[in-house]
């Protein structure tokens, strides 16, 4: 058995993968902050959050099994939702303001982005971490 067998093991990853995918455009971002004409880009989260939404609800009909909601803001999940793709698109994103020489990266604004992702990928991990825990746990013979 895999990690990725575990939906919430491959949930959780996925999730470091977008939050180390975001910093990366983010340094890129705080990089080019006096490029004149520079633009700053973000990932999309809603494609993300679109992705992980259809693999679930792709692997949910595949096997005829769904794990029940009890309110309209609960997330719908699947048994095994692994496989979401890693290839999200960047886009042009400007900040508040735009310079005069047209570069509109504002470092306040990019430095609260990845304080948040930062944040994203250390709850991510952690869960990650305590989960494969339990597992160990579970699966150690008694002493």
């Amino acid at each position: 058995m895999r990690p990725d067998d575990v939906p919430l093991l491959a949930l959780l990853r996925q999730e470091m993968n977008f939050s180390s995918d975001r910093q990366r455009v983010i340094a890129n971002n705080v990089a080019n902050a006096n490029t004149p004409g520079f633009t700053a880009q973000d990932l999309d989260r809603a494609e993300f959050e679109r992705s992980v939404s259809e693999v679930m609800s792709q692997r949910r009909s595949a096997n005829g099994m769904r794990l029940r909601t009890t309110r309209d803001n609960h997330i719908e999940g699947s048994p095994s939702a692994g496989g979401v793709a890693r290839t999200w698109s960047t886009q042009d994103t400007p900040d508040s303001e735009t310079t005069i020489n047209g570069n509109s990266v504002v470092l306040e604004e990019q430095m609260v982005k990845a304080n948040e992702t930062r944040m994203r990928y250390e709850t991510a991990l952690s869960l990650y971490q305590k989960s494969l825990g339990l597992i160990r746990t579970a699966i150690r013979p008694p002493s």
